[in-house]
């Protein structure tokens, strides 16, 4: 395919779908009141009549679940902590993909690729702690494997969704092109410009002394990519039995497992647990 056909394409889907997305899911007014700084907690929470309830809810169980760092698990009733909790840029990235989630919920393939997106973004978090980065860099890490896959998921919902869909939009398309459509989403709805170099690497990055932080995305990636195809479409991870009287809900194992419940996927992930070597 040449070049320009394939960017003519990519143009074509993404107006189409980012207008069907608003009218069915959110108005968009709720990012320019996201993005302004200025906004008021009045402002922030009157964005709450501007999302479908689905979106809403899994907002709040997103926001109220524990979380790696300084954040802990809390109750969430307003908009405003919503975002207090979560963060503008990573509110408006879950807003994203749970409609572009919501617009095909009934399909399968739609379903796995949100569940290995969000799976990816939670290895990528754990794996960038781990590793000594900061807690502003592992959720920039998060947030990288949250919308990798985003141009793909808009890609195929596109395909399934509207017959005058071109055949020209195959397997080999989408994934040519689909990090390129989701370079211009992360453009279109203003997300940081580090989404759309992690979007675009495309492969693990190596710097001077550390892997950068795209290449911890990737990582995760491929970490989950392999879990899904050898255990049908599951994040299966070990972990080590606690201790006796350790409070086993601030353990690894049930930040995961709460984060996954959060928004719905835990048929998406197994955990069992391991021995550890001296208790062997």
């Amino acid at each position: 395919m040449e070049i320009d056909r394939a960017f003519q394409l990519i143009d074509n889907i993404e107006t189409t779908m980012a207008e069907s997305i608003d009218d069915r899911f959110f108005h968009p007014d709720i990012f320019t009141t996201l993005d302004n700084v200025n906004a008021s907690r009045k402002e922030i929470d009157l964005l709450r009549d501007k999302i479908g309830d689905d979106i809403w809810m899994r907002l709040q169980g997103i926001a109220s679940s524990v979380y790696f760092g300084s954040l802990r698990r809390g109750d969430v009733s307003s908009f405003y902590d919503v975002v207090t909790r979560l963060g503008m840029h990573k509110t408006k990235a879950m807003i994203i993909t749970l409609a572009l989630y919501h617009y095909g919920a009934s399909d399968r393939d739609v379903e796995v690729i949100f569940a290995r997106c969000y799976a990816t973004a939670v290895i990528a978090q754990m794996l960038a702690l781990q590793m000594g980065f900061r807690e502003e860099a592992a959720g920039r890490a998060e947030l990288g494997g949250l919308l990798l896959e985003i141009g793909k998921k808009m890609m195929i919902v596109y395909k399934k969704t509207f017959d005058h869909a071109p055949e020209e939009i195959d397997d080999d398309f989408i994934e040519s092109y689909h990090p390129y459509l989701g370079e211009r989403i992360v453009k279109r709805y203003t997300l940081p410009d580090y989404l759309r170099s992690i979007i675009l690497a495309r492969q693990v990055i190596l710097e001077e002394n550390i892997v950068s932080l795209p290449g911890i995305v990737y990582l995760a990636y491929d970490t989950v990519c392999v879990s899904f195809k050898k255990y049908d479409n599951r994040l299966v991870l070990k972990c080590q039995t606690p201790r006796p009287g350790t409070d086993v809900s601030r353990t690894l194992e049930a930040i995961i497992q709460d984060k996954f419940r959060a928004v719905g996927l835990e048929q998406y992930l197994h955990i069992f647990r391991i021995p550890k070597i001296y208790d062997l």
